[in-house]
């Protein structure tokens, strides 16, 4: 298999990241602390309704469940997204306590028109790339159940409830790539497509680029995460896989913490995972590496 290009290499220390449409490609970043507030920058730049963070306003005192982070050295400024257990509630904002039975937060593109991320919505025939760095916190535990940092979702259609691909840590110690077609339209019957242990990798940047090629039949997903020397960690090429949601509007990529309450999680604790540089691109060659 062709590994796709990648780096690893820190950025520029201090610099703002690129943020907005260069060429084909669709950058994200988060400014530094005390610069645009980051709900208001992914918003701007996803889209209205890009921000999911349901928990905000049920935490007292109020706390956002996205906030921006200073430039560390490798990746600048970036975003922390955040999780409590087992307060945090899904956007029907059903309390664990009252029956609830998962939290969400998450960055998307947003499904509303007319701003800059229309063009960046997938339509069956197309190819695109999303990459981006995360860093999982090492004190983080995961639900047997499901946790997925990473999804691709349709918009439209009856059979867009479950996500087309998830990448989905365990709390047995891998981070799975799970992919779901039409037929099955239940996340807990997905197909592993590929797998790799998070032993040693939390606590590091990994660098991610995936490529999609959006078709019913026929599809192809490629996929190399890299750590933070530039090792690849996980490497996918799967061609013949139902890569479109029948009767969809368009597909798009979602970052974030959406995973299911569980007493094996850390219990009133924050739990973070980190993301920056995100890019979405039309076509297999970005414009920009948002970096």
């Amino acid at each position: 298999m062709v590994l796709l290009a990648s780096t690893t290499m820190p950025i520029a220390t201090g610099a703002e990241m690129p943020n907005g449409v260069i060429g084909n490609t669709l950058c994200l970043n988060a400014s530094a602390p005390g610069g645009e507030d980051p709900y208001l920058r992914i918003e701007r730049t996803l889209g209205k309704g890009a921000v999911e963070a349901p928990s905000d306003s049920l935490t007292s005192p109020r706390r956002a469940h996205v906030e921006a982070r200073a430039d560390d050295g490798v990746v600048g400024a970036h975003f922390a997204i955040l999780a409590i257990e087992p307060t945090d509630v899904n956007l029907d904002l059903v309390t664990a306590a009252a029956g609830g039975d998962r939290s969400r937060t998450e960055i998307k593109l947003a499904p509303s028109a007319g701003g800059m991320q229309e063009a960046f919505k997938a339509h069956q025939g197309d190819i695109y790339v999303y990459s981006w760095r995360f860093r999982l916190d090492p004190r983080m535990k995961f639900s047997p159940g499901f946790t997925h940092i990473h999804q691709l979702k349709a918009y439209g259609g009856k059979y867009s409830a479950a996500p087309l691909i998830t990448f989905t840590p365990l709390s047995n110690g891998q981070m799975e790539v799970r992919h779901v077609g039409d037929a099955k339209q239940d996340s807990s019957s997905a197909t592993v497509i590929g797998s790799m242990a998070l032993d040693g990798l939390a606590g590091q940047w990994l660098d991610v680029r995936e490529q999609i090629s959006y078709a019913n039949t026929g599809g192809r997903y490629q996929l190399d995460v890299r750590d933070q020397t530039g090792k690849s960690v996980l490497a996918i090429d799967q061609n013949g896989l139902q890569m479109w949601r029948t009767g969809a509007d368009h597909i798009r990529p979602k970052w974030g913490i959406y995973r299911k309450h569980h007493a094996a999680l850390n219990q009133y604790s924050d739990d973070f995972v980190y993301f920056a540089n995100i890019g979405i691109t039309r076509g297999s060659v970005a414009d920009s590496s948002c970096r």
